[in-house]
């Protein structure tokens, strides 16, 4: 199931549209959302079990485990998709994966992004799908 045909989304983008909501405001609350989920802890579950509870980058077991998307092309979707594009890791080296590496976060997924090209897209598919 992609959540962005749930009716949460649905919602945000109506509110969006009729109160001027921005956009990365409500795309934001729908992330927090989607982490909340019964799909998003269905991955979480997944991802470890696969993983061996273990950070797939230093091998530790005994600490707090993150799990990181490598890309978001299949964000949302709560299956088989998005546990592919998934990775434990602990803290230290998914801070570390976010220093070193160019990983393409949307700015809904992060605290300081801009609404791009691709974003803007995506909206206004949302919008012709549900008939805004």
């Amino acid at each position: 199931m992609k959540i962005g045909s749930t009716n949460k989304t649905i919602y945000l983008i109506k509110k969006i549209k009729d109160t001027g909501l921005d956009y990365r405001l409500a795309m934001r609350e729908l992330y927090i959302y989607y982490q909340s989920s019964k799909y998003w802890h269905e991955v979480v579950k997944a991802v470890k079990e696969r993983d061996n509870n273990t950070c797939q980058d230093c091998g530790k077991k005994d600490c707090k485990l993150i799990v990181h998307h490598e890309k978001y092309d299949n964000w949302g979707y709560g299956d088989f998709r998005e546990i592919k594009d998934c990775v434990l890791l602990c803290e230290k080296c998914h801070n570390k994966r976010h220093r070193n590496f160019s990983v393409d976060v949307p700015f809904w997924a992060s605290r300081n992004g801009e609404l791009t090209r691709q974003d803007q897209e995506e909206i206004n598919n949302l919008e012709r799908e549900i008939c805004i």
